[in-house]
């Protein structure tokens, strides 16, 4: 029985630190998402290229 309680902390542990994984990847993610916003906003107007009509 006492074995079953360590197995299933071990498993637990190990859960939770994938999971502090995943929350700081998803927090880059979105950091990521709002730099690549900002640079859009700054964005200058092209120049088309092309046939015009």
């Amino acid at each position: 029985m006492l074995l079953d309680t360590s197995n299933i902390k071990a498993d637990i542990l190990q859960i939770q630190k994938k999971l502090e994984n995943h929350d700081k990847n998803i927090e880059l993610v979105f950091s990521y998402i709002d730099e690549l916003a900002e640079k859009k906003e700054d964005e200058k107007p092209r120049i088309k290229i092309g046939y015009k009509k």
